[in-house]
């Protein structure tokens, strides 16, 4: 089952961080989210940049671009060689990944989002904060590029057109078939790492944890929405550095209901147990947070990212902040 989120996948939300732009409500809509069935789950690689491409429903014409391509004001997109130049020149590193995926992308009907992982051959990418080593041999020397393809828009126009969380094997689309008629290597020019994952299985005391935490609701203090903002620049500035989120400490330097933050936290706690049931569909990526093929007793390996599970109540990001959102806060950012 799809499920629309009716806006554009610009930036997805923790879960934990509902109550803190929501309120109340938003703390019985994250709780009804975790408790849906058949939700659809799929990996959160950590490619940068975030690339939009296909063809555009208004006039027909092939495009590629970054989410800039749902400006409000200032629309970039990209139908040609010039066009990345005048949009994207005064950042060379991103004008030259659009100019590659300008030439490789497949051209198929429909508008669709990435993360760009790197250019094709090697063993080992690191696009942004993870490094990412696929096994047992380097990716196909054919593919020119590799990217992580996670989202499907469809609707009339741009500004309006609604995502949902898939994608499907591009390898069978009927333009790239055609085309391998006369270019058998047309479709190894893109590496699509396969994004899917599942439910292996449900922690027997996830319902209890959600039923505990909508009694507990009862007695906290909910922020308003201008209160939330400022308590989520708080917890921010805590995974920044690493700290633990005291709910103790928080409350005391915030002169608010300590409750909430043990709320807070007791949300992540379900988060967790959600994604420790979660598994990758590929199985042959090792990911690290720090990684020296020459020093391998120093790497660090981790998880994934996380992942990104959508529902009747919407798409959220699950993602272990305490190692990751922490890491990412301090690393030397890809595209600087």
């Amino acid at each position: 089952m799809e499920y629309n989120t009716y806006m554009k996948n610009r930036h997805l939300e923790h879960p934990e961080d509902a109550i803190l732009n929501e309120g109340r409500a938003g703390l019985y809509n994250i709780l009804d989210f975790f408790e849906a069935q058949g939700s659809k789950v799929t990996v959160k690689y950590d490619g940068a940049p975030a690339i939009v491409w296909g063809i555009n429903p208004e006039n027909n014409k092939f495009f590629v671009g970054t989410k800039s391509v749902f400006n409000k004001v200032r629309v970039k997109i990209n139908y040609n060689h010039n066009d990345i130049e005048v949009n994207h020149g005064d950042k060379p590193a991103v004008a030259s990944i659009l100019h590659m995926c300008f030439e490789k992308l497949p051209r198929i009907k429909g508008v669709y989002q990435c993360d760009f992982i790197g250019y094709g051959g090697a063993h080992t990418y690191k696009p942004n904060t993870i490094t990412y080593r696929f096994l047992p041999t380097p990716l196909h020397p054919r593919h020119d590029i590799v990217v992580a393809a996670h989202t499907t828009y469809e609707g009339d126009t741009l500004k309006d057109m609604c995502a949902s969380f898939g994608f499907y094997d591009v390898s069978r689309d009927e333009y790239d078939l055609n085309r391998a008629k006369t270019d058998p290597f047309s479709q190894e020019e893109t590496k699509f790492i396969d994004t899917s994952a599942r439910f292996k299985s449900r922690n027997y005391r996830l319902g209890l944890y959600i039923a505990a935490a909508r009694v507990a609701a009862k007695w906290v203090t909910f922020p308003t929405e201008e209160k939330g903002k400022q308590l989520k620049q708080y917890i921010n500035s805590y995974i920044r550095l690493g700290q633990p989120l005291d709910a103790a400490r928080l409350a005391k330097e915030t002169k608010f209901d300590k409750s909430f933050f043990q709320l807070y936290n007791f949300i992540i706690e379900i988060k967790n147990m959600i994604v420790e049931g979660i598994e990758p569909t590929d199985q042959m990526v090792e990911c690290y947070l720090k990684y020296d093929p020459q020093s391998p007793n120093n790497n660090v390996e981790c998880d994934h990212e996380g992942y990104v599970v959508s529902n009747e109540y919407g798409t959220y990001k699950l993602i272990n902040r305490e190692q990751f959102s922490h890491a990412n806060f301090n690393s030397d950012k890809w595209d600087k």
